[in-house]
């Protein structure tokens, strides 16, 4: 049942995604040409207006950056709580199923984002040399792992930092859909519940992310994080440790409103 919650998701998540990405990834060989028109042409009308449809694609970025972000937001709301959600509520599926489905596909999403927009601005730029680059240093990490044990510290600490931005993101994220859900239990003034709710989780999460940074500072852990800073012999071991602790903290953290979010949506939920 999971996969087939996966399998819906994806479909209704992709249709604008996709139409986003399409658009992007078009626009972007047509930056590149209208950039080299600019740089053959004299008149100053011509160059008025390449440098306006530019600006455009600048434009077209930023939307693709926002639309992966609120887009589930929207979607979220719209199948849950408005039109559609009657019917999403009354599947004979467990709330907590739709929740990790959208849970996996929220992931992909960022990792699609991650993917098509750099190769966009790549694409727009025709400059590649970023993916050789990266390429070049997969191999390097890889060489550092066969002939040093130690240095898979680094290509961990990668991973980490990468992980710890994308839970940052879902945390984000699932907090507003907390909220939603949360305001969504009341018979009225639903959206200014769900403001409050948001205020709620919001100072909730910042009051534990306080002694969570004062347990970090009795261990000793931040401290030791803030040396290594301007030390010239830059410690991995605790790099990663620190990261990682801050990654299992951020991801608690989204566990956590994926499970109120589920319990508010399945005992609470109010669609008078």
């Amino acid at each position: 049942m999971l996969g087939k919650c996966i399998k819906n998701e994806i479909i209704n998540r992709y249709k604008p995604l996709l139409l986003v990405y399409s658009v992007l990834l078009i626009y972007s060989p047509i930056y590149y040409i209208l950039d080299q028109m600019r740089d053959n042409m004299n008149n100053d009308y011509v160059m008025m207006f390449v440098g306006l449809l530019q600006v455009v694609y600048g434009f077209v970025v930023l939307f693709a950056l926002l639309a992966v972000f609120f887009y589930p937001l929207y979607d979220f709301r719209n199948r849950l709580f408005k039109d559609q959600g009657y019917l999403t509520n009354t599947l004979p599926v467990k709330t907590s199923t739709l929740m990790i489905g959208r849970l996996i596909v929220d992931i992909l999403t960022y990792i699609s984002a991650a993917i098509v927009i750099p190769f966009s601005i790549c694409l727009a730029a025709m400059d590649f040399r970023i993916y050789g680059k990266l390429f070049d240093l997969v191999i390097e990490l890889i060489g550092y792992i066969t002939t040093d044990v130690s240095n898979v510290l680094v290509l961990t600490m990668i991973i980490l930092v990468l992980l710890t931005f994308l839970a940052g993101m879902l945390l984000s994220q699932w907090m507003f859909n907390a909220a939603y859900a949360f305001g969504h239990s009341f018979s009225n003034n639903k959206k200014v519940m769900s403001i409050i709710g948001m205020l709620i989780f919001y100072a909730a999460f910042q009051v534990l992310s306080i002694f969570f940074l004062v347990i970090l500072k009795n261990t000793g852990l931040l401290t030791d994080f803030q040396e290594i800073e301007n030390a010239s012999n830059y410690s991995f071991e605790v790099a990663n440790t620190f990261f990682g602790v801050i990654c299992i903290f951020e991801m608690l953290g989204v566990a956590a409103l994926v499970a109120i979010t589920g319990w508010l949506t399945k005992h609470k939920l109010n669609l008078e």
